[in-house]
Protein backbone atom coordinates (compact mmCIF):
# COMPACT_ATOMS: atom_id res chain seq x y z
CA UNK A 1 0.00 0.00 0.00
CA UNK A 2 1.49 3.27 -1.17
CA UNK A 3 1.04 6.38 0.90
CA UNK A 4 0.15 9.55 -0.90
CA UNK A 5 3.00 11.84 -1.19
CA UNK A 6 2.74 15.47 -0.50
CA UNK A 7 2.86 17.77 -3.49
CA UNK A 8 6.29 18.45 -4.52
CA UNK A 9 7.31 21.98 -5.23
CA UNK A 10 7.11 22.83 -8.98
CA UNK A 11 4.71 20.02 -9.82
CA UNK A 12 1.57 21.10 -11.60
CA UNK A 13 -1.83 19.96 -10.52
CA UNK A 14 -3.53 17.82 -13.14
CA UNK A 15 -6.51 19.48 -14.82
CA UNK A 16 -9.82 17.69 -14.56
CA UNK A 17 -10.60 15.68 -17.64
CA UNK A 18 -14.22 16.77 -17.90
CA UNK A 19 -14.87 20.23 -19.58
CA UNK A 20 -17.20 22.59 -17.78
CA UNK A 21 -20.29 23.37 -19.80
CA UNK A 22 -21.19 27.05 -20.18
CA UNK A 23 -24.63 27.88 -18.97
CA UNK A 24 -27.10 28.82 -21.71
CA UNK A 25 -29.14 31.95 -21.30
CA UNK A 26 -32.81 31.14 -21.37
CA UNK A 27 -35.44 33.72 -22.11
CA UNK A 28 -37.18 35.17 -19.10
CA UNK A 29 -40.20 33.42 -17.92
CA UNK A 30 -43.36 34.72 -19.54
CA UNK A 31 -41.70 36.31 -22.69
CA UNK A 32 -42.01 34.48 -25.99
CA UNK A 33 -38.88 33.48 -27.80
CA UNK A 34 -37.88 35.85 -30.68
CA UNK A 35 -37.98 33.96 -33.93
CA UNK A 36 -34.93 34.31 -36.21
CA UNK A 37 -35.15 37.02 -38.84
CA UNK A 38 -35.96 35.71 -42.29
CA UNK A 39 -34.13 37.11 -45.30
CA UNK A 40 -36.43 38.60 -47.99
CA UNK A 41 -36.83 36.32 -50.93
CA UNK A 42 -35.78 37.62 -54.34
CA UNK A 43 -38.73 38.57 -56.43
CA UNK A 44 -38.98 36.81 -59.76
CA UNK A 45 -41.57 39.23 -61.15
CA UNK A 46 -40.41 41.40 -64.13
CA UNK A 47 -40.70 45.23 -63.94
CA UNK A 48 -43.97 46.60 -65.04
CA UNK A 49 -44.16 47.88 -68.67
CA UNK A 50 -44.82 51.61 -69.11
CA UNK A 51 -48.40 52.54 -69.83
CA UNK A 52 -49.53 52.49 -73.45
CA UNK A 53 -49.98 56.29 -73.47
CA UNK A 54 -46.29 56.82 -72.75
CA UNK A 55 -45.35 54.36 -75.52
CA UNK A 56 -47.58 56.18 -77.96
CA UNK A 57 -46.07 59.52 -76.96
CA UNK A 58 -42.53 58.19 -77.45
CA UNK A 59 -43.45 56.71 -80.82
CA UNK A 60 -44.99 60.00 -81.93
CA UNK A 61 -41.93 61.97 -80.82
CA UNK A 62 -39.67 59.54 -82.67
CA UNK A 63 -41.71 59.87 -85.86
CA UNK A 64 -41.59 63.66 -85.60
CA UNK A 65 -37.82 63.58 -85.09
CA UNK A 66 -37.42 61.30 -88.14
CA UNK A 67 -39.56 63.66 -90.21
CA UNK A 68 -37.46 66.67 -89.17
CA UNK A 69 -34.30 64.74 -89.98
CA UNK A 70 -35.54 63.95 -93.49
CA UNK A 71 -36.64 67.54 -93.97
CA UNK A 72 -33.27 68.97 -92.91
CA UNK A 73 -31.41 66.41 -95.04
CA UNK A 74 -33.49 67.27 -98.09
CA UNK A 75 -32.87 70.99 -97.52
CA UNK A 76 -29.13 70.33 -97.19
CA UNK A 77 -29.02 68.34 -100.43
CA UNK A 78 -30.98 71.01 -102.30
CA UNK A 79 -28.70 73.74 -100.96
CA UNK A 80 -25.62 71.79 -102.01
CA UNK A 81 -27.04 71.21 -105.50
CA UNK A 82 -27.91 74.90 -105.86
CA UNK A 83 -24.39 75.88 -104.77
CA UNK A 84 -22.83 73.48 -107.29
CA UNK A 85 -25.02 74.93 -110.06
CA UNK A 86 -24.08 78.45 -108.97
CA UNK A 87 -20.38 77.59 -108.99
CA UNK A 88 -20.59 76.04 -112.47
CA UNK A 89 -22.66 78.95 -113.79
CA UNK A 90 -20.25 81.58 -112.46
CA UNK A 91 -17.26 79.67 -113.88
CA UNK A 92 -18.98 79.47 -117.28
CA UNK A 93 -19.91 83.14 -117.20
CA UNK A 94 -16.35 84.08 -116.27
CA UNK A 95 -14.96 82.10 -119.22
CA UNK A 96 -17.52 83.65 -121.56
CA UNK A 97 -16.59 87.13 -120.35
CA UNK A 98 -12.91 86.38 -120.96
CA UNK A 99 -13.72 85.08 -124.44
CA UNK A 100 -15.76 88.18 -125.25
CA UNK A 101 -12.91 90.42 -124.14
CA UNK A 102 -10.39 88.44 -126.18
CA UNK A 103 -12.72 88.51 -129.18
CA UNK A 104 -13.08 92.28 -128.98
CA UNK A 105 -9.32 92.71 -128.71
CA UNK A 106 -8.71 90.39 -131.65
CA UNK A 107 -11.28 92.32 -133.71
CA UNK A 108 -9.44 95.58 -133.02
CA UNK A 109 -6.13 94.02 -134.01
CA UNK A 110 -7.44 92.89 -137.41
CA UNK A 111 -6.74 96.35 -138.84
CA UNK A 112 -3.16 96.09 -137.57
CA UNK A 113 -2.88 92.67 -139.17
CA UNK A 114 -4.13 94.07 -142.50
CA UNK A 115 -1.56 96.86 -142.33
CA UNK A 116 1.17 94.30 -141.76
CA UNK A 117 0.01 92.41 -144.87
CA UNK A 118 0.26 95.58 -147.00
CA UNK A 119 3.67 96.34 -145.50
CA UNK A 120 4.79 92.78 -146.20
CA UNK A 121 3.67 93.01 -149.84
CA UNK A 122 5.51 96.29 -150.29
CA UNK A 123 8.65 94.94 -148.60
CA UNK A 124 8.68 91.88 -150.84
CA UNK A 125 8.53 94.10 -153.95
CA UNK A 126 11.49 96.16 -152.77
CA UNK A 127 15.14 95.25 -153.11
CA UNK A 128 15.74 95.30 -149.34
CA UNK A 129 15.65 91.67 -148.30
CA UNK A 130 16.39 92.49 -144.67
CA UNK A 131 13.35 94.75 -144.49
CA UNK A 132 11.12 92.09 -146.05
CA UNK A 133 12.45 89.49 -143.66
CA UNK A 134 11.90 91.76 -140.63
CA UNK A 135 8.32 92.59 -141.58
CA UNK A 136 7.64 88.92 -142.23
CA UNK A 137 8.93 87.95 -138.76
CA UNK A 138 6.77 90.57 -137.00
CA UNK A 139 3.74 89.56 -139.04
CA UNK A 140 4.20 85.87 -138.25
CA UNK A 141 4.65 86.60 -134.54
CA UNK A 142 1.44 88.64 -134.41
CA UNK A 143 -0.47 85.95 -136.28
CA UNK A 144 0.86 83.30 -133.88
CA UNK A 145 -0.26 85.25 -130.81
CA UNK A 146 -3.74 85.82 -132.23
CA UNK A 147 -4.05 82.18 -133.31
CA UNK A 148 -3.07 81.01 -129.80
CA UNK A 149 -5.83 83.24 -128.38
CA UNK A 150 -8.42 81.55 -130.64
CA UNK A 151 -8.38 83.59 -133.85
CA UNK A 152 -8.25 81.72 -137.16
CA UNK A 153 -8.45 82.76 -140.78
CA UNK A 154 -11.52 81.72 -142.74
CA UNK A 155 -10.73 79.45 -145.66
CA UNK A 156 -12.24 81.11 -148.71
CA UNK A 157 -10.25 80.68 -151.93
CA UNK A 158 -11.71 77.93 -154.12
CA UNK A 159 -14.60 77.31 -151.71
CA UNK A 160 -18.29 77.50 -152.50
CA UNK A 161 -19.70 80.88 -151.63
CA UNK A 162 -21.17 80.87 -148.11
CA UNK A 163 -22.96 84.08 -147.07
CA UNK A 164 -22.35 83.19 -143.42
CA UNK A 165 -18.59 83.62 -143.75
CA UNK A 166 -18.11 85.31 -147.15
CA UNK A 167 -18.99 88.78 -148.39
CA UNK A 168 -19.10 89.06 -152.19
CA UNK A 169 -17.81 92.39 -153.47
CA UNK A 170 -17.10 91.40 -157.11
CA UNK A 171 -18.39 88.73 -159.42
CA UNK A 172 -17.56 87.46 -162.88
CA UNK A 173 -18.78 84.90 -165.34
CA UNK A 174 -17.20 81.50 -164.92
CA UNK A 175 -15.55 80.08 -168.04
CA UNK A 176 -17.12 76.75 -167.16
CA UNK A 177 -20.68 76.17 -165.97
CA UNK A 178 -20.93 75.83 -162.17
CA UNK A 179 -23.79 74.73 -159.94
CA UNK A 180 -23.14 77.46 -157.36
CA UNK A 181 -20.92 80.54 -157.07
CA UNK A 182 -17.27 79.83 -156.26
CA UNK A 183 -14.75 82.14 -154.62
CA UNK A 184 -12.01 82.91 -157.12
CA UNK A 185 -10.18 85.69 -155.25
CA UNK A 186 -9.88 86.96 -151.66
CA UNK A 187 -9.86 90.75 -151.45
CA UNK A 188 -9.63 90.85 -147.67
CA UNK A 189 -9.23 87.80 -145.44
CA UNK A 190 -11.93 86.98 -142.93
CA UNK A 191 -11.50 85.63 -139.43
CA UNK A 192 -13.44 83.70 -136.82
CA UNK A 193 -12.81 83.57 -133.11
CA UNK A 194 -13.63 80.20 -131.55
CA UNK A 195 -16.28 79.36 -134.16
CA UNK A 196 -17.77 82.88 -134.07
CA UNK A 197 -17.28 85.00 -137.18
CA UNK A 198 -15.46 88.20 -136.29
CA UNK A 199 -15.19 89.46 -139.85
CA UNK A 200 -16.40 87.77 -143.04
CA UNK A 201 -13.97 87.37 -145.89
CA UNK A 202 -14.37 89.89 -148.70
CA UNK A 203 -14.23 87.86 -151.90
CA UNK A 204 -14.72 87.78 -155.67
CA UNK A 205 -16.98 85.04 -156.97
CA UNK A 206 -17.52 83.39 -160.31
CA UNK A 207 -20.97 82.34 -161.42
Amino acid sequence: MTDPRPDEPGRRAEAPTDAVEEPTTAPPVGEPATPPEEEPEASDASPQAPPSTEVDALRTALEEAAGLRDEYLDALLRTRAEFDNYRKRTARERLEALDRGAEQLAGRLLGVLDSFRFALDSAEQSDDDRLAKGVQMVHDELVGVLRAAGLEEIDALGQAFDPEVHEAMLQEESPEPVDEPVVVDVLRPGYRFKDRVVRPATVKVAR
